[in-house]
């Protein structure tokens, strides 16, 4: 046995305590920063809508099968919230407005979707800021509600990009299935009052099986709203610098 070598040391108490509660403290306090100063930016008043409803949010838009979809909720008389990427939106202007015409609510995507984790905020916010031109100048409004791409946002992000976020209840990675009943019996076994669920109208599959869901979605008592209806459905005033995910009756609206 080498008597010579050196016995392992523990770390002492106070580095223990060190390493243990400095994350926390700076877990905290960035999280702390990236908190909204409580001050309500947006009022839209009280939405009436009814026990049961639901938000279908469509992401990456418009594309060759937008008009379908919009078809389709006109035959239901059914609304919805659209995230249009300006990019395809100078491409389709005309299904843009469309679709603001016929009531449905116009929400930016950006303009180029750059995913927030890797890109540098000034960058970021000029993809924000450039979408929102493009979606102002085809609907005549700036809008209101931002759906960062992939859902990526760093908390510091939330606060500094001064928008109102909207997250999702579920999704049913539609952008990565061809088979619109897979996607229908997914929405079908998820769903419930308040729900945004996270949709894409580039997917031929995905207009399927929405179509096929409203109906019968209806048939249970269902509301298909705009996400600033389902929102404001409780009376909330919309806050800055929030994701909003969901929004049940009689309960505020929920973030992260």
């Amino acid at each position: 046995m080498n008597k010579n070598k050196k016995a392992k040391t523990k770390p002492s108490h106070k580095a223990e305590l060190f390493f243990t509660f400095v994350p926390i403290i700076l877990a905290i306090t960035l999280l702390w920063r990236s908190v909204p100063d409580g001050v309500y930016r947006l009022d839209l008043g009280q939405s009436e809508l009814g026990e049961k409803a639901i938000a279908l949010t469509f992401d990456d838009g418009p594309s060759g099968h937008t008009e379908r979809l919009l078809d389709g909720l006109a035959q239901y008389e059914a609304k919805a919230t659209f995230f249009v990427i300006g990019k395809q939106a100078e491409k389709r202007p005309a299904i843009v407005k469309r679709a603001y015409d016929e009531g449905h609510l116009i929400g930016n995507h950006t303009y180029d979707h750059p995913n927030f984790y890797v890109t540098p905020d000034n960058t970021a916010i000029e993809s924000i800021e450039k979408g929102e031109k493009v979606i102002e100048s085809i609907i005549g409004e700036k809008p209101v509600f931002l759906r960062a791409p992939y859902g990526n946002v760093w908390p510091h992000q939330f606060k500094k990009f001064d928008r109102i976020f909207i997250h999702w209840t579920f999704h049913t990675f539609d952008w990565n299935k061809d088979d619109s009943q897979v996607i229908y019996e997914d929405i079908m076994a998820k769903v419930s009052d308040g729900s945004i669920i996270l949709l894409h109208d580039t997917r031929p599959a995905t207009v399927d099986a929405v179509l096929k869901a409203i109906p019968e979605l209806q048939a249970q008592g269902y509301e298909f709203v705009r996400v600033d209806e389902l929102l404001t459905r409780n009376g909330d005033s919309l806050k800055m610098g929030v994701p909003y995910r969901k929004c049940e009756f009689e309960k505020g609206a929920l973030i992260f």
